[in-house]
């Protein structure tokens, strides 16, 4: 139990932002905080308890409303839409990509039974109504707290690999991915139109993957490099992608 110094502090659960001198109860070596509400429900048996799920009824409702009939073991695509309608998440977002996250699905745009289940159940979920309490509460969490999108952004370049010994993903689906993940940043991110037009044009040529630190660190470059004129190399931190794109746009005149 703590008192918050400053006011930064966001509770883990639902997400709650905190002001100055609120009690909270945390974590520090695993960050982890939550506000009074939050920390009452858990020790009563709220969100958060061990309480698990049923197997049972959720095998029976993946049967019943989202299996493919040619293989039971797996969503259809409209069973995902249907899914995702019931979740209240819209399908052509990247809260589809946070259910994945949240279930730790191994294929992307792959639903197992037994992921689904497992994942559910381990949730505390048995049903529909929480299964949706569930994946908004981790949705609006992956929203608003960094410190978990972060997590959620590191986790999805593995996600996506097409074979888990490489350490690179294609630099087309790596386009497509930063421009519905950016999206509640893109106000904040002035040089992600550039970003995603220089890869565009090298994608076929140069940089036909992208690796692991390239992805990792460039939400931070977009994040504190606001314009090209305001570009600090940070003494060479910054991947040799980053510098490739700058040069790009001082030859081409783009600001």
């Amino acid at each position: 139990k703590f008192s918050t110094t400053h006011r930064g502090y966001t509770c883990d659960v639902c997400s709650k932002k905190m002001g100055l001198y609120q009690e909270m109860w945390g974590c520090r070596s695993c960050n982890y905080d939550l506000c009074r509400n939050c920390y009452n429900n858990k020790n009563s048996g709220g969100y958060g308890s061990n309480k698990k799920g049923s197997t049972s009824k959720l095998e029976s409702l993946f049967k019943k409303s989202y299996a493919d009939k040619e293989d039971k073991e797996i969503m259809s695509e409209s069973g995902m839409l249907k899914f995702f309608k019931d979740c209240g998440v819209n399908p052509e977002s990247y809260e589809t990509l946070v259910i994945a996250f949240m279930l730790n699905c191994e294929e992307m745009g792959i639903y197992e039974k037994a992921e689904f289940t497992k994942g559910f159940a381990e949730q505390g979920c048995s049903n529909k109504k929480e299964i949706k309490n569930k994946v908004q509460d981790k949705v609006r969490s992956v929203q608003n707290n960094t410190s978990e999108y972060k997590k959620f952004y590191k986790w999805l370049f593995i996600h996506v690999k097409e074979d888990e010994k490489k350490k690179s993903v294609p630099t087309e689906l790596a386009i497509q991915l930063w421009g519905l993940v950016f999206k509640k940043y893109e106000k904040n991110m002035k040089l992600l139109p550039l970003w995603l037009e220089y890869c565009a044009s090298v994608q076929d040529k140069d940089m036909k993957v992208i690796s692991k630190d390239v992805w990792e660190q460039i939400f931070d470059f977009l994040q504190e490099t606001q314009s090209v004129d305001t570009y600090d190399d940070c003494g060479g931190a910054w991947p040799v992608a980053v510098d490739e794109f700058m040069e790009w746009c001082d030859e081409n005149n783009k600001k």
